[in-house]
């Protein structure tokens, strides 16, 4: 955005997305940043200090004169608080950046709806690489495809326009790579964290496990017991789940899928 712009962003919400969406707004070109949350949080104070942003603690005084919102609320509120905003300009566009709501959460009284999905995980301390997240977009009309698009471009070389059932599908993608392992990592520490050893241990593991799939399909780079139908090996593991069943079938669970996923190939 270039100086002659001066664009005014409001963001709903002070979570982890919200975070990071205002941290790089706030560096962009004569661009003014305002949060907004619905009730008192501390969390407001750091988004006006560190990244001088104008905060409010109340969704009854979101401005009319804003040329972007960012609606960062939990999937069940965006309907609601999009009723908050009442927009003067022609041009401005709603967002919200839920990988898994519909656009028509957004209520239809706004003519520029549209979604603004960061497929990435966020959590505050991260330093967060914008040029290298994908979004995933979707507009109301072609009139805001072109508005978002001109958005995007300031935070992602990478960056789709897809409908919700696509988007959904990464969504749930991103959920199986990036939580349901990270929910696996959590057991494996439970595993080997003791007095002599911890989690760190099997850093370069993960680091080179991660590191293949830039060469290789996720297919080609497995490896493990399952693969070779190693069933001696398989056993010996299952037993000491023996007192986790929860575990132990998500173990089984898991070797099963592996070991098909290898015959269909």
């Amino acid at each position: 955005m270039t100086k002659k712009d001066g664009h005014k962003i409001v963001i709903i919400g002070c979570g982890n997305v919200a975070w990071h969406i205002a941290k790089h707004c706030a560096t962009l070109e004569n661009v003014s940043v305002l949060v907004y949350n619905h009730r008192p949080n501390p969390v407001l104070n750091e988004f006006k200090n560190q990244m001088h942003c104008t905060v409010y603690d109340s969704l009854n005084e979101i401005v009319p004169d804003a040329n972007y919102y960012f609606i960062c609320v939990s999937d069940q509120n965006i309907a609601a608080v999009s009723k908050f905003i009442h927009c003067e300009k022609s041009d401005a566009v709603i967002l919200h950046t839920s990988g898994s709501c519909e656009l028509k959460e957004i209520k239809t009284k706004h003519k520029n709806r549209g979604v603004f999905y960061p497929l990435q995980t966020f959590s505050k301390k991260d330093q967060i690489n914008w040029g290298e997240i994908p979004l995933l977009l979707e507009a109301s009309n072609t009139i805001t495809q072109a508005l978002i698009k001109r958005l995007a471009k300031q935070f992602s070389n990478v960056h789709l326009f897809l409908k919700y059932k696509q988007r959904l599908k990464f969504h749930l993608a991103a959920v199986l790579v990036n939580n349901f392992t990270n929910a696996l990592y959590v057991e494996a520490s439970k595993l080997v964290t003791n007095k002599q050893t911890d989690f760190e241990i099997l850093m370069p593991l993960i680091k080179q496990t991660t590191a293949k799939l830039e060469k290789l399909n996720p297919l080609a780079a497995q490896t493990g017991p399952a693969k070779r139908k190693d069933t001696t090996v398989l056993k010996k593991h299952r037993a000491l789940l023996v007192e986790d069943k929860s575990l132990i079938k998500i173990y089984t669970e898991i070797s099963k899928r592996i070991i098909k996923q290898q015959l269909d190939a």
